[in-house]
């Protein structure tokens, strides 16, 4: 015959650390139950409102990306007037995305060519506030032209030094130093040219493009040399 089962008083509990433990735990829920379901509700609250955000993010983001691709066909088919309108849209609609950002860049090129300097120049300051990887540099060049333009000639080279950093391989940081040294030639720091130029020279073959680039301001800058002394 089974025995009946033992109740385990309070007492006993507690010369057990694991019965007490699970002892203290229920007496705590049971004391606490309102504050527990408020918080477990407040938690769920919390997780369908991230659920919902990053949904709408995500169609956000689909719906800014559509936009540019948009554009893109517009201008890829000279169809200008209305490709600008269509960033300036995704621009005003989605302003922040990177989608967004990759248009500001895209209208500051169009303003640029349409030699509208100001607007252009004001489209690149809101794109380099949060550039993109794969517009950064050029935005960057962009506006050590217009600054060039403007006769700011340290911001030029501000800007230039910027794009080197942001350069995507050696190659293409070696254009860009080739761009500065270009620069202080044409400024008079002829030091500073120097030293760049010849830091290309060595790295590439006869006829290559950098190194005819380097020998020129090289060449250029003997001649200054010379009539110096």
């Amino acid at each position: 015959m089974l025995k009946a089962r033992k109740k385990i008083t309070k007492k006993e509990i507690k010369h057990d650390p694991f019965l007490e433990t699970i002892y203290h735990v229920k007496e705590y829920v049971e004391e606490n139950q309102k504050l527990i379901t408020g918080v477990g509700i407040g938690v769920v609250a919390i997780i369908i409102v991230g659920m919902i955000m990053n949904k709408n993010i995500a169609a956000e983001k689909d719906a800014s990306e559509a936009a540019l691709g948009k554009a893109f066909v517009s201008l890829g088919t000279d169809d200008r007037d209305n490709g600008q309108l269509q960033l300036e849209l995704l621009v005003d609609d989605y302003t922040g995305s990177e989608a967004a950002q990759r248009g500001l860049f895209m209208l500051a090129r169009i303003k640029y060519e349409q030699k509208d300097y100001l607007t252009a120049q004001s489209y690149l300051q809101d794109f380099l506030d949060h550039p993109t990887e794969e517009f950064h540099a050029g935005g960057l060049l962009l506006m050590a032209d217009l600054e060039k333009m403007n006769g700011n000639t340290n911001a030029v080279a501000g800007y230039i030094n910027q794009a080197i950093k942001q350069a995507a391989n050696e190659p293409e940081k070696d254009k860009y130093t080739i761009m500065l040294a270009d620069h202080y030639m044409h400024t008079g720091e002829y030091k500073e040219a120097q030293l760049l130029a010849k830091s290309i020279i060595d790295k590439y073959p006869n006829n290559s493009e950098l190194k005819n680039n380097a020998e020129e301001i090289i060449g250029y800058l003997h001649t200054v040399f010379s009539d110096e002394q």
